[in-house]
């Protein structure tokens, strides 16, 4: 919601994955974002990079199309 943009939640929410990943352990984190969505560069500016796009067909007509990107814990 644009309300809560800038609040540190995303952040916040990234950090716990890096952490849930790190414990496993994994070094990447993968991620979808829909192309038309503007959080592709909120993820750009945290660091992730992108690797490729696909679409889905998840079905009735709909499509998922997507960016994938990934971020590499160091």
């Amino acid at each position: 919601m644009p309300e809560e943009h800038g609040k540190g939640y995303g952040i916040a929410m990234i950090n716990f994955v890096i952490d849930i990943v790190k414990a496993i352990p994994q070094s990447i984190i993968y991620l979808n974002v829909n192309k038309y969505n503007k959080a592709k560069l909120f993820y750009e500016k945290f660091g992730f990079i992108l690797t490729a796009e696909e679409v889905i067909d998840i079905g009735k007509g709909y499509v998922m199309d997507d960016f994938v990107m990934t971020y590499e814990i160091k």
